[in-house]
């Protein structure tokens, strides 16, 4: 009796074929839920550790983050390091050599008509402010081909401005060594040359929002109704 109660279970530990499996296999419901059952313990054990590992990477992303954005370590950070102890590994053998970057004390920018050079001008003018580099501007616009004598002049003027100095004019390039000074470095920005035509060509047209007449210099011939049609 206890024989077929053990048969008719099979759930109950004893083999449910114990002739052997019929010809077509297990059925699949029963098998394929065995092992889910064998798998479930680890399965939930890894889910844990992954997400443990995954959270603790988000943390330590958001802290450099906050690091970087902030100037400094989030305020959670100074308070973690005060509870576990104000000795750390630069306290006890001192701060790193600092690397001085080599930066050029005597730059110019020669600028490039229609480049965005006057939005540059007023990010160097504020950069000039907060770092404390010379900015040395020039009046002229218009003229850009010099003869010798007002090459050396230039350069003369140059030369002597207060280091560290950026200079800035619409001028084309000066070779400082051929008169006896010292190479400056040369930075500039160059346009796409249609974008740049275009960008002339409406400037001569109309002017600009300071609402100067060089347009009307520029253009004396053009009439105003053909000016603005």
């Amino acid at each position: 009796m206890k024989k077929k109660q053990q048969q008719q279970h099979p759930g109950s530990g004893a083999d449910p074929w114990p002739h052997g499996a019929p010809l077509g296999g297990a059925p699949p419901g029963l098998g394929s839920w065995k092992r889910r059952v064998s798998l479930l313990p680890l399965l939930r054990f890894s889910l844990r550790d992954y997400g443990f590992c995954m959270a603790t990477l988000l943390v330590f992303c958001l802290g450099s983050l906050f690091y970087q954005l902030g100037g400094g370590p989030p305020r959670f950070l100074l308070d973690l390091r005060q509870y576990l102890g104000n000795s750390t590994y630069l306290d006890d053998h001192g701060p790193p050599p600092s690397k001085a970057l080599p930066f050029p004390s005597q730059v110019v920018y020669n600028r490039v008509g229609k480049c965005g050079s006057r939005t540059v001008v007023l990010l160097l003018r504020i950069l000039s402010e907060k770092h404390g580099f010379n900015l040395v501007t020039s009046d002229i616009h218009n003229k850009t081909r010099l003869t010798k004598n007002e090459q050396m002049e230039l350069i003369k003027n140059i030369s002597t401005a207060e280091q560290p100095y950026l200079f800035t004019r619409h001028v084309h390039f000066l070779n400082f060594s051929r008169f006896g000074g010292d190479q400056p470095v040369y930075i500039n920005i160059i346009r796409d040359p249609v974008n740049r035509f275009l960008s002339n060509y409406f400037f001569r047209r109309f002017g600009d929002w300071r609402g100067e007449q060089n347009h009307m210099i520029r253009t004396p011939s053009m009439r105003q109704e053909e000016r603005y049609l």
